[in-house]
Formats: C-alpha cells, sequence, structure tokens
C-alpha cells in the first residue's frame, strides 16, 4: 500500500451528484462512472489502492463464463460502505480505485475491495499518517505497528494472503538484485536503497489533470513501493 494524494473529482461526477435523487448505480450513472473510473487511474497511477496491483479501465472476457458480459480490470471502492454510509455513496472523497481481488473465489482467496466486501476499517490508503504504521518485510509480509490496521490487512483485506506475501517478496528479491550486485563485499548503503526507490516510484508517463478514457496519463510499475516498505522495516520510521 502507498500513500494516495487525491485530486479534483470528476466535473460529471459533481453535477450528478446535484440531481434530486442521485444515486451510485442509478438512472444515468454509466458515464459518470466512466470518468470516476478514469480519475481514479490518474491518481492513484493505475495501482489498486490496497495490494498495488495493476488495475485498468479496460473490459476483459469473464474468467469462468463465456457468455457473461466482459469485465471491468478495476472496481470503484467505497472505503465507508454504501449500506452504511449511504449519504457518502458519491462522495469523491470516499472513493478509491481497486483490483478484482479474487473476485468469485472462495472467501479466503480473496483480497482488497471484494474481501472487505461491507466491513468497516480503519486503514486509510488516503491518510499518510496509516501508511506510514506500514513495512514489509524480507519474506514478503505486510505489518503495521498499530494492531487496529494489522487486523485490517490480515482479516478484512487479505494482503498477507499467501500468493500477495509471495509476489511482494519475488518483487523485493528482484528490485534489490540491482543493488546487491554493486555491494557485494560491502553493506548496501541507505543513500543507493533511496536511490532505487526513487527510480522505482516515478511513473512511466507524466501524469496530466485532463486524462482520457483511454490513458490516465500516468502509471507506476505494479508493487513498486515495496522496497520502500522493506526499507522502513530496515531503517525505521523515517522512511
Amino acid at each position: 500500500m502507498r500513500a494516495i494524494a487525491k485530486r479534483h473529482e470528476p466535473p460529471e461526477l459533481k453535477a450528478y451528484r446535484a440531481v434530486p435523487g442521485a444515486a451510485y448505480d442509478g438512472k444515468d450513472f454509466t458515464p459518470v462512472k466512466g470518468k470516476i473510473r478514469t480519475a481514479l487511474l490518474r491518481d492513484q497511477l493505475a495501482l489498486c489502492c490496497y495490494c498495488m496491483r495493476r488495475i485498468s479501465s479496460d473490459a476483459r472476457p469473464h474468467p469462468t463464463n463465456p457468455d457473461a458480459p466482459p469485465v471491468v480490470q478495476m472496481k470503484v471502492e467505497h472505503w465507508k460502505s454504501q449500506t452504511a454510509f449511504p449519504s457518502l455513496q458519491l462522495a469523491w472523497t470516499n472513493m478509491l480505485g481497486a483490483c478484482l481481488g479474487n473476485e468469485g473465489r472462495r472467501p479466503a482467496d480473496q483480497t482488497c475491495d471484494t474481501r472487505k466486501g461491507e466491513d468497516a476499517i480503519l486503514l486509510n490508503p488516503l491518510d499518510p499518517a496509516h501508511v506510514s504504521t506500514l513495512s514489509c518485510t524480507s519474506a514478503g509480509r505486510l505489518q503495521s505497528t498499530d494492531p487496529r490496521f494489522q487486523k485490517d490487512i490480515d482479516d478484512h483485506l487479505g494482503l498477507n494472503h499467501a500468493v500477495l506475501v509471495a509476489t511482494r517478496k519475488v518483487r523485493l528479491d528482484r528490485d534489490l538484485k540491482r543493488i546487491l550486485i554493486k555491494y557485494r563485499t560491502s553493506p548496501i548503503p541507505e543513500s543507493a536503497i533511496r536511490a532505487l526507490v526513487a527510480e522505482l516510484e516515478t511513473p512511466t508517463e507524466t501524469p496530466t489533470e485532463t486524462p482520457t478514457e483511454t490513458s490516465t496519463g500516468g502509471k507506476l510499475p505494479e508493487l513498486c513501493s515495496v522496497v520502500r516498505l522493506w526499507a522502513r522495516k530496515r531503517f525505521g520510521a523515517q522512511w
């Protein structure tokens, strides 16, 4: 997980919200939802708000049912659930972009928004103070210094599912190998790790304020902040 800086809401959402009786997924909402997705991709640089895997507004064939409609490769997550907080269903500050989280599989294998469902959580990717409590072990396990956030990570979001832990470890080992080769006989200086993190967290494209339906104007590599989270575990909270 990385801290998300939310920018301006789509004007189409603001206009839709002003319509009396407006509701999420209500009448004439489909084009508005497309604009929401595009803006979320812009703000999150095409990464899931929770696991940092790739998200996209592209629609792909249903993974198990060839007769089903194509599936958009992201979900609009309501951090506070629409059921418990109906007044926030159209609030831009309550919306995040999430991956599909193994939707359709057994609950134990689900992650992110799909695993969370209607559960209330405290860990918020929009709050840098929350994200600053997170770190990653060398084995790829996500940890928080706050026990409440750890419960969200493990129980409500499934972010320490075996597949995600293994994927983080592969990414961490691959990225660190780039500097381990240079420092085979000496300790890796913190400055070298900072330079690596800066490179990994640089978008492949420059974000724009006016993304299109087919281009968000910027992307980060999947799991781009795993090295940062590992460094926080190794060097301390200043990371």
